[in-house]
């Protein structure tokens, strides 16, 4: 805990022939305890007590090797899903084409050769010249072969033709599927990085690097150091003069200059001053103030 050191404020006066009081109080600063969503062990700490924080920036880390190579598959299905739905939108390569086209005029050359060979062996069938058995073999290789050339004219249709809309639809799916998985993860991912929420200075650390922490276990306070304020402690009789919104003028014991500010709350022993145009203030700091 850092230390509560006292304060001098002087109350705003009402009236001009009012009396000015002098009351003692704290430079205080609006915390946030910050901690962790998940449990793990620190991996690192990356701040120490007095640095000066920036809003976004790292403060400690969990150690997340056990969860990057889920992180790692996702990202690989994604990368697949992106080159499969690249591959149907650019459609076939003309080498692709080309290739399937030789393959078609292979197989209608083979298919001819199959259809002269059995209009032959049927003739000769007919003088009784060849047993019905040559025949039968020699039918079943042209359908055969018949069957091999109607699949080649359907591969080179679909290739000049290119994907169908449902299979680009269907693989954009899959892409948009596998992306989104990896967002979920990265997002799981983040929780594992500690941040700051605030622009101010680190009040204290409160864990160190190799221990296993709890969701909500203190990690680190944060003090919002644009916006300190003095906490002064009034008798209950004299509250009465003090309102939010009343005026006052305050200033350090080590600096000349005074800032001008504010009552904005009150309760039932103290009230608070905040400054208009607030400078860098550590918690602590005696000060000063007089009527505006």
């Amino acid at each position: 805990m850092r230390p509560l050191l006292l304060a001098a404020v002087l109350a705003c006066a009402r009236g001009e022939n009012a009396q000015r009081r002098e009351y003692q109080g704290i430079v205080e600063l609006h915390e946030r305890v910050l901690s962790f969503e998940v449990p793990g062990r620190v991996r690192e700490l990356k701040v120490r007590r007095g640095e000066r924080m920036a809003a976004g920036q790292v403060l400690a880390a969990l150690d997340d090797s056990m969860e990057r190579p889920q992180r790692e598959a996702k990202a690989a299905e994604a990368r697949a899903a992106d080159a499969q739905l690249e591959l149907l939108k650019a459609g076939a390569r003309g080498e692709d084409v080309r290739a399937a086209e030789a393959q078609l005029r292979g197989a209608r050359a083979a298919e001819d050769t199959l259809k002269d060979s059995l209009d032959r062996i049927r003739k000769l069938r007919a003088d009784g010249t060849v047993p019905p058995s040559q025949v039968d073999d020699l039918a079943g290789q042209y359908e055969r072969a018949r069957a091999e050339r109607q699949a080649a004219e359907e591969r080179v249709a679909a290739l000049k033709a290119g994907a169908r809309s449902q299979e680009v639809k269907a693989a954009l799916a899959r892409s948009s599927q596998t992306h989104a998985a990896l967002d979920a993860e990265d997002a799981r991912l983040s929780r594992f990085v500690l941040r700051s929420e605030i622009a101010g200075e680190v009040l204290d650390t409160h864990v160190e690097p190799g221990e296993v922490v709890q969701p909500g276990t203190p990690v680190a306070t944060l003090g919002e150091t644009r916006r300190p304020y003095a906490d002064v402690f009034v008798p209950q009789g004299e509250l009465a003069g003090v309102r939010p919104g009343t005026a006052a003028q305050v200033r350090v014991d080590a600096a000349s200059d005074r800032q001008r500010g504010r009552c904005w709350r009150r309760s039932t022993i103290r009230w608070s001053v905040r400054s208009a145009k607030p400078r860098r203030r550590k918690p602590g700091l005696p000060t000063r103030s007089s009527s505006s």
